[in-house]
């Protein structure tokens, strides 16, 4: 007579399988994570180098320069300015210090920075047509990009991915940059 054998698996067989697949989980979804720290915090530092470059561009060269904030983008530009127009038109001629490219930093494209939104909130002495764009001169202190226009009060960039917040601010009269 022929025995029977049973096609099912045992129970340590099982554990075992569920016990790969949790340790794999376990590796995978923290790099997957759309709300993993190191991103948000490398996107503030990529917006507040971009600021400070400008800065210590506008410094050095006794020239303006500036940066443009594009928010639905995600994206910063330092630039330089034509200013034989007025207002100023911003040139997207300044070279990044490193990578030798045009300095042009798109948050969206980043391989390692990730921000879920991306919101500006800036106040000038008087009005400002083009808060998106801010000049430094050649002392460092940011102005508004209608071309030697209205002395900045104090420029806010606000990053957020999923319950991570992070503030960059411009402060005036000194060009200070800082991450909060």
């Amino acid at each position: 007579m022929k025995e029977l054998r049973s096609q099912g698996v045992t129970l340590l067989e099982l554990l075992i399988v569920l016990m790969v697949l949790g340790i794999a989980a376990a590796v995978a979804i923290p790099g997957l994570s759309s709300s993993n720290p190191h991103k948000i915090e490398l996107a503030a530092e990529e917006i507040a180098e971009a600021m400070r470059y400008a800065r210590s561009e506008a410094v050095r060269s006794g020239e303006p320069r500036g940066f443009q904030l594009q928010t639905t983008e995600k994206r910063i530009r330092v630039v330089s300015a034509d200013t034989t127009s007025n207002p100023w038109t911003p040139r997207y001629d300044v070279e990044h210090p490193v990578i030798h490219n045009f300095y042009d930093t798109d948050l969206d494209t980043h391989p390692y920075a990730d921000v879920g939104s991306l919101s500006r909130n800036a106040t000038f002495q008087v009005n400002c047509n083009d808060p998106d764009l801010v000049y430094f001169d050649s002392s460092g202190t940011p102005w508004c990009g209608d071309g030697g226009g209205p002395l900045l009060k104090q420029y806010d960039v606000t990053l957020s991915l999923g319950s991570q917040i992070r503030v960059v601010s411009l402060h005036s009269i000194t060009g200070r940059v800082t991450i909060q």
